[in-house]
């Protein structure tokens, strides 16, 4: 497997270049900002989803939890995958 960053050649199940590992380092700032960039899309992807049920069903007794989990569920999805992807530097 080539590494995307240097080029060289990894071992496919490095998790990180051995070659290039200690040239960059994200910082606590990029992760805070990837986790939050991730979590406004899961919310607004949330969002979306929510309206879309809305526009088919009325506010009935079941559909009252889901609008409300659906968006919570999104952003906590979103925010992980925008943390785990801004430290492991996934560009």
């Amino acid at each position: 497997m080539r590494c995307a960053k240097c080029g060289q050649e990894a071992p496919a199940d490095a998790i990180y270049c051995p070659n290039c590992a200690g040239d960059t380092k994200t910082t606590d700032r990029e992760v805070i900002n990837g986790g939050l960039k991730g979590g406004a899309i899961g919310l607004a992807v949330g969002l979306v989803l929510v309206t879309v049920l809305l526009a088919f069903y009325d506010l009935e007794r079941g559909i009252k939890a889901i609008v409300l989990t659906v968006p919570i569920g999104t952003f906590t999805t979103g925010l992980i995958l925008g943390l785990v992807k801004a430290k492991r530097e996934w560009k």
